[in-house]
């Protein structure tokens, strides 16, 4: 068949694509159950489509019976199989993932109700059918060439691989189902992954014990205003992982592993804010830093952090190969420091201090869940039959959120336009020539609060300060707090 036509005809299949129960029969008595949406034997291993899927496997001399079974689970899986068979003439070494094969001297497929059962292009008879290799009940002269490639494969024994095809409770869920876009998982299929996210879930020592570290390694740095020391308390913090648990719970209405997911994230919340308000007791007085300051005012732009960073976490825990990546993960979205900023507001007194760094890590947490949720149901691990109710709750919580981080990033907007309306390269005071290097406005205590880095030549009076504070103020209609940092130029 052209290859045209055949996606053409394969793609038409969409709308009704189901997978029916078949029963396979070998001659060593193997008895194979499972769902497909149909099987092919094939009889030319070199000429035919589906046949180079196992070409590099099958034999004209071997005496075997190569029965090819299409079982995608889903619509994704459907394309990824038509790209697999379409995509080159050379042999595959490996079967795709949506296919099983059978090779034996006789099989024997039952299914259900009769389906037809067609041979060369023609509807020929229907199932139950029997088919079975007579040995030397026909001399071929298929060629030198061919049997030079085939003298290897002529003592080939029965062979059976059906890992890829629905099976336990999986198959159960698939039968004469219409296949959705995307694939669905049993714990079967994925046993080694779900048992890993059950441990993640649940409280242990070792989560306690760095989970109180780096919070305390994140309150020193912050309070040292140290991006070095900061950034190590992201690689010890484990809340990623559960958070990554409670996302495949919810997908999955597993509610065992997203009890145990959400317990474990509070007591690290718990824990977090705990020891941040207690070490903050020990630094009364301290000046809030940039590092702190950083934590505030969360925006839309934090959001979006959160959602690609849970993509990455939720891939990057479904992948073996780069699972070392999560701690990468880790430190882009930064879970512990604003909660070590949001304890020190408690310790502080200070609850608008610690609402807006609770803020950014509700922000961060529900982000993460939401789009590694939808990240896992891409990847196919959702269960064939879905309760979206838990997932809806997060959109809705996410939504909600959505609303003071729109009022916080047109605040930002509006911030950022006033620091460069007054901002000047170059102005004058007393004669005396200032650059301005950086300003930074933030909001500090219900009060607006000027960062200015300054470059001078000269030395600066008190007079000279006095005029520069009222320069910056003429740019502003409320009153600020403006702090001044002058780097002296030769």
């Amino acid at each position: 068949m052209n290859p045209g036509i055949a996606i053409v005809n394969s793609l038409k299949s969409f709308s009704g694509l189901r997978l029916l129960p078949f029963q396979f029969n070998t001659k060593n008595g193997k008895l194979i159950k499972t769902a497909a949406s149909g099987c092919v034997i094939i009889k030319h291993h070199n000429r035919t489509l589906v046949s180079k899927l196992i070409a590099d496997d099958s034999s004209l001399t071997d005496g075997m019976i190569s029965l090819v079974i299409t079982a995608p689970i889903s619509i994704i899986d459907y394309l990824i199989f038509l790209y697999q068979t379409f995509r080159s003439q050379k042999k595959h070494r490996h079967i795709p993932t949506t296919v099983g094969y059978i090779k034996s001297p006789a099989i024997t497929v039952t299914t259900d109700e009769p389906l037809a059962v067609t041979i060369d292009g023609e509807d020929s008879t229907h199932t139950p059918l029997h088919c079975e290799t007579i040995p030397l009940a026909v001399r071929v002269n298929v060629g030198d060439e061919s049997l030079e490639a085939d003298k290897d494969k002529s003592k080939i024994r029965e062979q059976v691989e059906i890992q890829n095809l629905p099976a336990g409770k999986e198959l159960a869920k698939a039968v004469m189902k219409r296949i959705p876009f995307f694939s669905y998982a049993s714990e079967e299929r994925f046993r080694d992954l779900f048992i890993s996210l059950r441990e993640d879930a649940s409280i242990q020592s070792s989560y306690l014990t760095l989970m109180l570290l780096s919070t305390l390694l994140a309150t020193l740095g912050l309070y040292q205003s140290s991006s070095a020391v900061v950034i190590g308390a992201m690689l010890l913090a484990p809340l990623m992982a559960p958070i990554v648990a409670l996302a495949m719970g919810l997908l999955r209405n597993d509610t065992r592993l997203s009890r145990q997911s959400l317990t474990t994230i509070t007591v690290g919340i718990g824990i977090a804010l705990t020891a941040a308000a207690l070490m903050s007791l020990l630094f009364p007085g301290w000046p809030i830093t940039m590092e702190m300051q950083a934590r505030l005012n969360p925006s839309l732009l934090d959001l979006g952090v959160a959602i690609v960073a849970g993509v990455a976490g939720a891939y990057t825990k479904s992948n073996r190969k780069i699972l070392q990546s999560l701690a990468g993960v880790s430190i882009a979205v930064a879970l512990v420091p604003p909660l070590a900023v949001a304890g020190i507001g408690i310790g502080m007194g200070d609850y608008e201090f610690f609402f807006q760094a609770f803020l950014l890590f509700s922000t961060n947490l529900i982000g993460i869940i939401l789009a590694a949720t939808f990240t896992f149901r891409a990847l196919g691990y959702s269960p064939a039959v879905r309760d979206k109710r838990s997932v809806f709750l997060v959109a809705l919580l996410l939504f909600t959120i959505s609303i003071p981080l729109s009022l916080s990033y047109a605040d930002h907007v509006q911030t950022t336009l006033l620091e460069k309306n007054w901002r000047q390269e170059r102005f004058l005071i007393n004669d005396k020539y200032l650059i301005v290097q950086n300003a930074e406005l933030v909001q500090q205590r219900k009060q607006d609060l000027l960062f200015v880095k300054i470059l001078v030549r000269e030395s600066l009076t008190r007079k000279d300060l006095t005029q520069l504070r009222k320069k910056i103020q003429s740019n502003f209609s409320d009153p600020l707090m403006i702090r001044v940092q002058f780097i002296y130029i030769p």
